[in-house]
């Protein structure tokens, strides 16, 4: 049985990271009613909220029924006829800084600049939380902002400090880096909030492909084989480019999917995938054997042996925390684990160096070279 107490020692830790904000307010319950700051920033509600939009009702996220019985709720946002995931995932609506954030100007992350006013290359900065990242943007703490790029952010922690396929100071002018990521379950997120990746990861240009429900729902709206968003950075910033396309052919991402042959991604990545790091636990210690099942697909698909050795090597799967979830533990009832959108991340496989010098270090041994034997083993 895991210690419940080693699970609750987290819970200050997730409380602090709320409390550095101004309108950081911990519930007697030790919740965050984040609907209490929309509403006191006048970003509560559905359509016309732009970044801030909330599909509303009972469902809010695609499967998942919310607990409408729970007081909390009072500012729950309303079904809005003709709102949905579309209208989010497919907004094109142009957006300036202000009628897209609908703050105060010392509020906004801005992605407009005047000469002059760009913030730091990322490369000679050192963003590792919120704190960091604030004191980067020249943002204050007051702003809410954090309530929404903690989905792009933490995709950012999970590009660099998870899965290292990328860094602030990886690239160059000299050496740029074309970087394929794979999104998924996309449902509330607003594309355009993923342009911060632009300021993060100088001189990269990325494909960012979204998949999911939503997506395969609305798909047939969209043009298809071209971006729902683009944008770049300032030349200052390291000019990176940022493409996000929708993926709608089938509801889940699959390995046996033709558009993925000869394009495989360099990361695949599931933000919010709604696991307590109680749960986490629980359905890492299966993860190996969920592999072992693919394997003979993936086989298929032709993976080639380095690729299906690096899959299935012995792996210690670490939990984390994210340092750019969503501030403040959400609603969950009677659940009083730490539980945060974003909260903790889990890397399931990666092919990096760290990766590999961790496990030689360890004593792991090194996975058969002979695919045969491979699949033998998964078939035992």
């Amino acid at each position: 049985m895991i210690p419940f107490q080693m699970h609750m020692e987290k819970v200050p830790q997730v409380q602090a990271l709320l409390k550095q904000f101004p309108w950081g307010r911990i519930e007697t319950d030790g919740t965050f009613a984040e609907p209490l700051i929309r509403a006191y920033y006048n970003v509560l509600g559905a359509e016309g909220f732009s970044y801030w939009s909330i599909y509303g009702g009972s469902n809010a996220h695609l499967q998942q029924p919310s607990n409408t019985s729970d007081p909390s709720e009072a500012l729950r946002v309303e079904d809005t006829k003709g709102f949905g995931h579309d209208c989010m995932l497919l907004s094109n609506k142009l957006l300036t800084d202000e009628t897209g954030w609908k703050l105060g100007k010392r509020l906004i992350p801005r992605l407009v600049f005047e000469l002059g006013t760009e913030p730091e290359l990322a490369s000679k900065a050192d963003i590792v939380d919120w704190d960091s990242w604030y004191r980067w943007r020249n943002l204050p703490k007051e702003s809410p902002a954090a309530l929404l790029l903690h989905y792009p952010l933490t995709v950012y922690q999970l590009l660099v400090n998870v899965l290292y396929v990328a860094g602030p100071k990886r690239n160059s002018p000299e050496s740029r880096q074309a970087l394929n990521v794979h999104y998924i379950g996309a449902e509330v997120e607003f594309p355009c909030t993923f342009s911060e990746l632009v300021l993060l990861l100088p001189y990269t240009d990325i494909k960012m492909t979204f998949f999911g429900i939503a997506v395969h729902s609305i798909v047939k709206k969209a043009k298809q084989n071209e971006p729902v968003y683009t944008c770049t950075s300032p030349a200052s910033c390291g000019a990176s480019t940022l493409s996000i396309f929708l993926h709608g052919d089938h509801e889940d991402w699959d390995p046996r999917l033709l558009f993925l042959l000869g394009s495989k991604p360099d990361a695949i990545v599931g933000p919010n995938a709604g696991l307590t790091k109680l749960f986490a636990e629980l359905q890492r210690d299966v993860l190996p054997q969920i592999i072992a099942h693919a394997l003979p697909r993936l086989h298929s698909t032709g993976m080639n042996g380095l690729e299906l050795h690096n899959l299935t090597q012995p792996r210690e799967y670490p939990i984390t925390f994210n340092p750019f979830q969503r501030p403040g533990q959400r609603n969950l009832g009677s659940v009083r684990l730490p539980n945060v959108p974003n909260g903790f991340t889990m890397r399931v496989v990666g092919s990096d160096q760290e990766e590999i010098i961790h496990a030689v270090s360890a004593g792991v041994p090194v996975p058969a070279s002979d695919l045969s034997e491979l699949l033998q083993k998964t078939e035992q």
